[in-house]
């Protein structure tokens, strides 16, 4: 798989720790102590890097704390959010990949939640060592998914100021609407003018849930061509490709980049 991403034309990889909190491993596997955990993510680590080779980029990623309850499609964290120990639930996955050379960045991908994304705002370097960005989940028409706008979500940065983490190297969005994602992104651009941004949306398809298979998006309205172009002017840095995106669309992903800048 890695080597077919590679082929493509692919710069930067992940690892496929996104469903691997301590606290979703630990209770639905056999491993049970952080020593076996910090084993199977090292071995995780040594794998993807063993793969890709030291010429390319690895990103160590983190999954949202809704992901162990299937609610970073909704955001919905109950009726306290703000009382929610964020960092107890990271703190196992993330002690690791930071203490962890093999791992260049480290991603916080799919956050829904405004509480959530101030709790990883609010870490400074003791705790997040490593340069690291956060990929936000977003709904089509443009809000988190808990509903907060990209303007209230620059304000919150914009308010920590020098406080915030050194190591905060992207903003961006990931899993979202192919068709909506450049016009989302360019909001974020327009709140957050100076800061690095990043985009990876899925491919485009769209799951009949009555027969449960992808089929083609008739409504598809751009070529990644086209999307990448706008990123690109939107203050994108990292681009690529998240659910069901191929090796095919990272081909033409890496086409387009090569081509607008």
């Amino acid at each position: 798989m890695f080597n077919d991403f590679l082929n493509a034309g692919a710069e930067i990889l992940m690892t496929t720790t996104y469903q691997t909190s301590y606290k979703s491993v630990s209770e639905n596997t056999p491993i049970r102590t952080l020593s076996e955990y910090n084993n199977l993510l090292n071995r995780i680590v040594d794998f993807s890097r063993n793969c890709i080779g030291e010429d390319k980029y690895l990103i160590g990623c983190i999954g949202p704390w809704g992901a162990h309850i299937c609610r970073e499609f909704t955001g919905d964290y109950g009726a306290e959010p703000e009382n929610i120990d964020f960092y107890q639930y990271f703190k196992p996955q993330l002690e690791n990949f930071n203490k962890n050379d093999k791992l260049d960045l480290i991603g916080f991908e799919t956050i829904p939640n405004i509480h959530e994304l101030k709790a990883i705002l609010s870490w400074d370097e003791s705790i997040l060592s490593r340069p690291f960005y956060i990929g936000l989940s977003v709904h089509e028409h443009g809000v988190l998914r808990d509903g907060t706008t990209m303007e209230e979500i620059a304000q919150v940065i914009k308010d920590l100021g020098d406080k915030i983490n050194p190591n905060f190297s992207f903003l961006g969005i990931n899993c979202v609407s192919f068709n909506q994602s450049p016009d989302i992104l360019e909001s974020l651009h327009q709140a957050l003018p100076n800061m690095a941004l990043l985009a990876y949306p899925n491919s485009g398809e769209v799951y009949d849930t009555e027969k449960k298979i992808w089929l083609p998006n008739s409504d598809k309205l751009n070529s990644w061509d086209t999307v990448v172009k706008q990123y690109i002017s939107s203050g994108a840095r990292i681009i690529g490709g998240c659910c069901r995106t191929s090796p095919k669309d990272i081909q033409e992903i890496s086409a387009a980049v090569k081509k607008y800048t």
